[in-house]
């Protein structure tokens, strides 16, 4: 489905996967302060089916090439085997995660490190996410 620009994404991306998904995707899009600046390097949203022993979601950023242009792109993608198994509060959480890390790449610099999943749940905190953030905890807890 193609969706219209909302909340924080600045522009219109292609969003997948079920209604329940995309439900939540839409509210926490919507939930980050007017006044933060927006995202507009995001393409899509993925539901996707793939297994995996550890990641909940993934934002890829990328540079593409048109002739002597080159433009910033952001994929974000969410595994539900586990993004499933988990209450909606967490499963928001989640989602918010992933959109602080396309804010991060576009309005900071993209780069991939420890320090990056520590600002990203600081800033989806700022964002008013940390009760959702405080329940992934919990739930991530009792999975190690």
């Amino acid at each position: 489905m193609k969706s219209e620009p909302t909340g924080i994404l600045g522009r219109g991306f292609t969003l997948s996967g079920d209604g329940k998904f995309q439900r939540l995707f839409m509210a926490a899009a919507k939930r980050p302060p007017t006044s933060v600046p927006k995202i507009t390097t995001v393409q899509s949203v993925i539901l996707s089916r793939q297994s995996t022993k550890t990641m909940v979601g993934l934002t890829r950023y990328s540079r593409v090439r048109f002739f002597l242009l080159s433009r910033p792109r952001q994929t974000i993608t969410f595994y539900t085997p586990l993004l499933g198994a988990l209450s909606g509060p967490a499963a928001t959480a989640v989602m918010a995660h992933e959109l602080a890390h396309a804010w991060l790449n576009e309005h900071v610099k993209p780069e991939e490190s420890k320090d990056r999943e520590g600002e990203a749940d600081r800033l989806a905190r700022e964002w008013g996410f940390g009760p959702e953030l405080d329940a992934l905890d919990r739930e991530a807890e009792t999975v190690q």
